[in-house]
């Protein structure tokens, strides 16, 4: 008897048996080995200080990058055409700093330089995590694993975070000694032992700034992994929101809490669960607030005076006196405008605060750094706006460029320590590790659930775009 031939399904469906199926284990062990690393980093963000200026992060960042490296992992790298122009760019700005350091410019001004090798960590290390991601994926990991390890990383660490700044309210301002590990190492008082004298808690961060960072992105990671799990999102969601304001940190409560509102209001699975659970959180927290069940917080003072109308300098209010009538940047910017305008002073920088991303880069490399950081910016918001989908991870990508891109006004979001690792993980696995178009992912998973082989997981490596 005579067999009818294989329809075109079953052909596809045996071709992909055939061809694809013996390379699964290695596919698995890869995918696996990216989340474990993914994870790793991520975790290392938060690390101590393991000697005076050398962080937990730089070994992990630098020490996984020459591994993939010694292995030959650069050979398969995969990056798409933002991720090439941001390596680009951000490879421009370091090289303008490092001619400030080849040709110093004359400095008569009362300001000495700054450290050498922290002023090129914060410009390489953004550079060497997107390769790291590109080797990472090219080498078989999966990108939205690994999206998901680093969200649930950040998510949870930040709350633990949250929890320890709360339990300093009434540690009478004597913190525990492991904590000067996290932020200085010991070397003199740092800027968040003289903030929590004023009621201001960031835990193991340095500055209530970077908290409220990290903070705003933790908050976007957990709408974005918790969007179907209301009872996860309402105890993180309020962890973070707690720690935000325990920080008193505008870049959260005017940056990072609204754009993670509107996330959660535009997404439609589950938006009215998780509503109802935050609301359920929030007013559990006031109820037990007027009983005197929380500790007395004097940092309330300062929350208050973020209400319109308490003071005469609006924008200095809301900018933390970076803007407005005594504007704390104008003397950075005046110094490095008559040392060397074009070029900047390089990438040592000055020892004075310039706690905005623009006036960062107009220090260490002049009107064209500023110029060169703005174009990265731009990088990552055409990438993301000419490939956006309706899917959660593109969401996600857009709050988190524009919490960036807000926040920088009040920190170097893209180069602070600890904050720079974890955002460039995550704008590189969203956006920079492939070609990211929504149209060719959608056809992608189409043919992913049309024709895929017993025994592959849903969204294999095995058909890699």
């Amino acid at each position: 008897m005579s067999r009818e031939p294989p329809s075109v399904s079953e052909s596809l469906v045996m071709h992909h048996m055939v061809t694809i199926h013996p390379t699964v284990r290695g596919h698995v062990t890869d995918a696996g080995r990216g989340r474990l690393a993914a994870a790793l980093i991520a975790f290392a963000a938060f690390g101590p200080y393991l000697a005076a200026g050398v962080r937990t992060e730089q070994l992990a960042v630098y020490g996984t990058a020459g591994l993939l490296l010694l292995a030959g992992a650069w050979t398969r790298m995969r990056l798409g055409d933002a991720g090439i122009w941001v390596v680009a760019l951000q490879g421009s700005v370091l090289a303008v700093a490092l001619i400030g350091v080849v040709i110093p410019p004359v400095n008569l001004t009362l300001y000495a330089s700054g450290n050498l090798v922290a002023g090129v960590d914060n410009l390489l290390l953004p550079i060497v995590v997107i390769l790291l991601v590109g080797m990472m994926v090219g080498a078989g990991a999966d990108r939205l694993v690994m999206i998901r390890s680093v969200c649930a990383v950040t998510v949870w660490t930040m709350s633990a975070n949250a929890v320890l700044a709360f339990t300093s309210i009434d540690s009478g301002g004597e913190q525990p000694a492991i904590l000067t590990t996290f932020r200085l190492f010991g070397d003199g008082e740092s800027v968040a032992d003289r903030a929590e004298q004023l009621g201001r808690y960031s835990g193991i961060f340095n500055q209530p700034a970077e908290a409220g960072l990290l903070y705003s992105v933790a908050l976007l990671a957990a709408v974005y992994l918790y969007r179907e799990q209301a009872v996860k999102f309402a105890l993180t969601a309020s962890l973070l929101t707690v720690g935000g304001i325990l920080a008193v940190s505008k870049v959260f409560l005017l940056i990072g809490m609204p754009v993670a509102l509107w996330q959660v209001f535009r997404n439609r699975g589950g938006r009215w669960r998780r509503i109802a659970a935050v609301s359920t959180a929030v007013v559990a927290a006031a109820v037990l607030g007027q009983l005197g069940r929380l500790p007395e917080w004097t940092g309330s003072d300062y929350i208050l005076r973020l209400i319109p109308g308490t003071g005469s300098d609006t924008v200095g209010l809301y900018t933390g006196g970076r803007f407005g009538q005594q504007s704390t940047l104008s003397d950075v910017i005046d110094a490095v405008a008559y040392i060397s305008p074009t070029m900047g002073v390089g990438a040592a920088g000055l020892q004075m605060p310039y706690d905005n991303a623009w006036v960062e880069a107009f220090v260490v490399g002049g009107v064209l750094g500023v110029l060169l950081h703005s174009a990265v910016l731009v990088a990552l918001a055409a990438s993301w706006w000419l490939n956006r989908s309706a899917g959660p991870e593109s969401a996600f990508a857009g709050g988190l460029i524009l919490v960036v891109a807000c926040a920088s006004a009040g920190v170097p979001a893209l180069t602070a320590n600890r904050c720079a690792t974890v955002v460039w993980l995550l704008l590189s696995l969203l956006l920079l590790a492939r070609p990211f178009t929504g149209r060719h992912r959608k056809a992608a998973t189409v043919l992913t659930r049309e024709h895929r082989p017993l025994g592959l997981a849903h969204g294999s490596a095995t058909f890699r775009t």
